[in-house]
């Protein structure tokens, strides 16, 4: 009897300790509304599933330096403010206070991610050099998307904004002359160029921002572990690694 005592001291706190180190499941938004190299997407029996992509990547790397365990959860970008403050989604990254405003008081924002500006994208044709080169021309964008420079363009109809779900779908809609420019990032014109080699693309100057991470109210894990977290993958060149991997 006392033997197995001795054995169930010995054992409880190293039970305590393997529960302890198991892993926090954290619930990590994605964006749906993006397209590739942001995220990979494929239909499993009508549902949609989150396969690889940038963001994926991304979020893998950090959550093995947090030791958490991540439910990837697919969200429109009109429903990503309303589910980080009710937690109902712990982290979303690749974002910015410019692109969701109503929340940049309400979450968390990390530590630096990377640089992400808007490039305007078409097939042959002359250069774009001012914004005035596009006034009568209808210019893809995505919806619900902040367009800032080329806010009051699209308000006062010297542009004609057409928005698509995504913007591989508003490169198809180029390739068959239903619109005449793309708004796309320079991630995305990086990567869609390879596929796509007519795609030229001209900078205005758009949209600059430097990409972070949101957390919510009652996210499993500390900002300041977060912000750890993204340090340590920049330093060691993991992050490098992952854009570098899409372009």
């Amino acid at each position: 009897m006392k033997a197995l005592m001795a054995l169930a001291l010995i054992l409880t706190p190293l039970c305590s300790l393997a529960k302890s180190s198991e892993p926090k499941v954290i619930r990590y938004g994605i964006n749906s509304n993006y397209a590739m190299p942001l995220i990979n997407v494929e239909r499993v029996q009508n549902t949609p599933k989150l396969e690889g992509g940038l963001l994926k990547d991304l979020g893998l790397a950090l959550f093995k330096e947090l030791n958490l365990d991540p439910t990837w959860i697919l969200l429109p970008k009109s429903r990503v403010a309303s589910n980080l403050t009710s937690s109902n989604v712990h982290l979303v990254c690749h974002l910015n206070e410019v692109w969701q405003p109503s929340i940049r008081d309400t979450v968390s924002w990390s530590h630096e991610l990377y640089r992400s500006s808007n490039l305007i994208v078409y097939i042959g044709g002359k250069p774009i050099h001012k914004a005035k080169d596009l006034y009568g021309k209808r210019v893809g964008g995505v919806l619900n998307f902040i367009y800032q420079y080329m806010n009051d363009y699209f308000k006062k109809g010297l542009i004609l904004r057409e928005d698509g779900p995504n913007n591989e779908s508003n490169i198809q809609k180029l390739l068959n002359g239903r619109i005449d420019y793309i708004i796309m990032s320079n991630l995305e014109f990086e990567y869609y160029k390879k596929i796509y080699s007519s795609l030229e693309s001209a900078d205005l100057g758009m949209d600059e921002v430097i990409t972070k991470c949101a957390l919510s109210p009652k996210a499993p894990v500390s900002l300041e572990e977060l912000n750890r977290a993204i340090d340590t993958i920049r330093k060691n060149g993991t992050l490098e690694k992952i854009l570098k991997s899409y372009n």
